[in-house]
C-alpha cells in the first residue's frame, strides 16, 4: 500500500505510519501504540527478549521454562510473537524495511532507526545544541501569524523534549 493512500486514524489495529521526515512525531506515537496495545511489549522492545523463569522446586534454583513446557499465558507473551506483530503490522517504507529486515528483535529495530534518524549520543548533543540555540533566540517577525510563531516554537520544545527528556530548558536563561 502507498503511503499516499494510507489515510491515518483509519484502524487502531496497525502502529502509526513511519515517515522518516518526521521522526520523532512517529517515534513517540509509536510508543504511545505500542504501550497501549501491550506493555510487556513496550518492556521487550526497550530491554530485549526475556525468558520466563520458574523455581524448580527440588533446588530452589530459578531456571528458564522451555517454550514446550509454558503455560499458554506465557507463550502469548513470548517476545517472538511481539516481534512479529511489530514488524508485520506497522507500515515501513521499503527503504526502510530494507534497513530493518536483518533485525531479529524488536529492540534491533527501534536502534537501527534510533541512530539512523536520530544519530548517536555525539549527532543527538549537537541536535540539542542547535535546538536551544533556535529556543533561546526565539523571536516572532512582524508579519508572522501568533499560530505560525507558537506552530514553530512548539516544533523546537517538542523536539528537544524528544531528544532529551530531562532537559531543562529554564537552565539556559542567563
Amino acid at each position: 500500500m502507498d503511503s499516499d493512500k494510507y489515510l491515518e486514524g483509519q484502524s487502531m489495529q496497525r502502529p502509526p505510519l513511519f515517515e522518516s521526515d518526521s521522526f520523532i512525531y512517529w517515534k513517540n506515537r509509536f510508543e504511545t501504540y505500542v504501550k497501549s496495545k501491550d506493555l510487556d511489549l513496550w518492556h521487550v522492545i526497550n530491554n530485549g527478549d526475556f525468558q520466563p523463569i520458574i523455581q524448580n522446586p527440588e533446588t530452589k534454583l530459578d531456571e528458564v521454562v522451555p517454550f514446550d513446557k509454558q503455560t499458554d499465558d506465557l507463550k502469548r507473551k513470548d517476545c517472538k510473537i511481539m516481534n512479529q506483530n511489530v514488524i508485520s503490522n506497522a507500515s515501513w517504507p521499503r527503504n526502510e524495511y530494507e534497513r530493518i529486515f536483518m533485525c531479529d528483535t524488536a529492540k534491533e529495530i527501534c536502534k537501527t532507526l534510533l541512530i539512523t534518524h536520530q544519530g548517536n549520543s555525539q549527532v543527538k548533543d549537537n541536535k540539542i545544541d542547535l535546538l536551544v540555540q533556535q529556543y533561546e533566540q526565539f523571536i516572532i517577525s512582524e508579519d508572522e501569524s501568533i499560530d505560525s510563531a507558537f506552530a514553530r516554537f512548539n516544533t523546537i520544545i517538542t523536539s528537544l523534549k524528544a531528544l532529551d527528556e530531562g532537559l531543562n530548558l529554564a537552565a539556559t536563561d542567563n
